[in-house]
């Protein structure tokens, strides 16, 4: 297997390890379940553990499909930039689960360090996440027309709403002028008929 084959073929396991363990972890903190919560403890170390080899993988990916036909390389820039926040979130993460398993017999500390390893659990899932779409983004066509067509529907909408806009001011423009028009006229026939009573006096 090349690199690019393990970087596929791991790269969505910390995303399932690390939503499935931050759900037990609650589950554990609201149910007061040891079992539970030394469950999803060893899920998060497990999910940072993956993340270790998907994001070495990652480079020696770059490097095999950059040059293929249909790559979208600025997305490989910004999937790269989201894997490394990712990694630094799901390090965390590992860390508040490692440190949660040493700690457990420590009621007060065991409290603080779920709390925090529950947070940033949630926000590995949400970061591993976005970083898998935009690695998607690099090479599969249905999710890049999906995106480009979200792109145009808004510029579209945009485009639509000045048009509106455009309509809306001329037709305030055109009634006003109807408007001042018809006062004009009004004004002229007023003056022309105060004449005639002047030339009947």
């Amino acid at each position: 297997m090349n690199e690019a084959q393990i970087h596929l073929a791991l790269n969505h396991a910390p995303i399932f390890l690390s939503i499935i363990g931050s759900g037990i972890l609650l589950l554990g903190i609201i149910k007061k379940n040891d079992a539970f919560r030394n469950l999803s403890l060893y899920l998060l170390v497990a999910a940072a553990l993956f993340t270790a080899p998907v994001f070495l993988t990652g480079e020696g990916a770059e490097e095999l499909v950059e040059h293929l036909p249909g790559v979208n390389e600025p997305a490989i820039e910004k999937h790269e930039d989201m894997a490394k926040i990712s990694l630094i979130i799901i390090i965390i993460t590992g860390t508040m689960a490692l440190l949660g398993l040493i700690l457990k017999k420590n009621a007060s500390m065991a409290k603080i360090v779920f709390a925090a390893a529950l947070v940033f659990s949630l926000a590995s899932f949400g970061s591993l996440v976005q970083t898998a779409h935009l690695g998607g983004l690099i090479r599969h066509s249905e999710i890049q027309n999906s995106a480009t067509s979200g792109e145009n529907a808004n510029e579209n909408g945009e485009e639509d709403d000045d048009d509106d806009k455009g309509k809306r001011n001329l037709a305030d423009t055109t009634g006003s002028l109807t408007t001042d028009s018809l006062q004009q006229k009004e004004e002229k026939s007023e003056k022309g008929k105060e004449k005639k009573d002047d030339d009947d006096d």
